[in-house]
């Protein structure tokens, strides 16, 4: 079974977050950047964006993953730092047709 792990981030700690994930061994990682208020009333950013993190992982890593990020975040993360955690349906590797937990080795 696999997770995939969902974070959004500031910019600034990306290289922080990306070197975390690969100590654990969280190698597949697709970065996003992302427009969007969440509604809030301050005024724009000037100084860095948010970024979207998407991690695939095996499941017994997935805790690790969410514990690493909220490491490098702190409790002192912006308030539109998120980390959501879905169960995908399936995985396929199209180079190789590997299916599931093998798809994202």
């Amino acid at each position: 079974m696999m997770k995939l792990v969902t974070a959004i981030i500031s910019s600034h700690k990306l290289d922080e977050a990306r070197e975390a994930l690969l100590d654990i061994g969280a190698t597949g990682l697709t970065v996003s950047r992302i427009l969007g208020d969440g509604f809030e009333r301050h005024g724009p950013r000037t100084d860095d964006c948010l970024l979207k993190l998407e991690i695939l992982a095996a499941e017994r890593l997935a805790d690790t993953v969410v514990a690493s990020i909220i490491g490098i975040l702190g409790t002192e993360a912006a308030d539109d730092a998120r980390i959501l955690v879905f169960e995908p349906e399936q995985a396929v590797r199209i180079r190789t047709l590997e299916i599931g937990d093998e798809a994202i080795g």
